[in-house]
């Protein structure tokens, strides 16, 4: 047999340390955004960038939040608030299908960076006044659709509508569920988009669906840790997360 046909196994031994420690990475991502309700994408999307690419890498972690955020319904499915749900997605649906369009050409460079901004002042104003208050639900569908289209093309922005999830008084259960439900109509018309533009390919959707298996682990032990924590130290985690993915976009490219 040529030299060149000859199989490598030490290769195959490294492609299933990388998928396990990738694994991990996702099941701690998991975890905490389930305690806090946001920033698993963010956290597990520099994983993915480093084995699959760019490109392809928002359509995984897409099919893989997807579970992720489905669990966390299900473990939180008694604290939903549906109304807010059904208003979110009213404007972030058609829009998450549109920011799927664009994604495929447009660098996202200095959305990015207005993200980080916007996160870190949210944070220093709930402390110069007042913990402000969101009492109009309708604001939720505007919203929607900002998350919607920013979401199809970063793959996750959880802490661009958590602040207000968390300005409506939410309970920290029906934060987390509630959020998570708006998640999970966004990445499943994303999925399909992109699908229907073939960017997220049958080895894609399958890398996808396995993350998506060892999120949902998370998932579930985030709801133990959950229900351990008083709301004001929850509030605590959530501005702390805040501050940290904020910053941690600002220094990266």
């Amino acid at each position: 047999m040529p030299r060149s046909q000859v199989p490598c196994a030490p290769a195959t031994k490294i492609d299933l340390f990388v998928w396990l420690s990738t694994a991990v990475v996702a099941f701690a991502a998991s975890t905490l955004s389930g305690v806090v309700g946001f920033g698993g994408a963010m956290i597990f999307l520099p994983a993915l960038v480093a084995i699959y690419g760019v490109r392809a890498s928002v359509p995984i972690l897409t099919v893989s939040v997807l579970l992720g955020n489905a669990s966390r319904v299900y473990f939180n499915r008694r604290e939903l608030n549906l109304k807010l749900v059904g208003l979110f997605s009213l404007g972030a649906l058609p829009f998450a299908i549109w920011g799927s369009f664009v994604y495929v050409s447009l660098p996202v460079f200095w959305i990015k960076k207005g993200i980080a901004a916007f996160l870190l002042v949210t944070v220093v104003l709930r402390h110069l006044h007042r913990e402000p208050k969101v009492t109009n639900p309708w604001i939720f569908t505007p919203l929607g659709a900002v998350t919607g289209f920013l979401s199809a093309l970063m793959g996750g922005v959880g802490p661009v509508s958590s602040p207000f999830f968390l300005a409506y008084g939410l309970t920290k259960e029906a934060f987390v569920g509630t959020e998570a439900l708006c998640a999970v109509g966004m990445h499943l018309v994303k999925s399909v988009t992109y699908n229907r533009l073939h960017i997220l390919g049958k080895e894609a959707l399958l890398a996808g669906l396995g993350f998506g298996f060892v999120m949902s682990a998370g998932s579930y032990v985030s709801k133990k840790i959950l229900e351990r924590i008083s709301r004001e130290r929850f509030v605590r985690l959530v501005e702390i997360m805040l501050v940290v993915i904020g910053l941690t976009m600002l220094i990266t490219k």
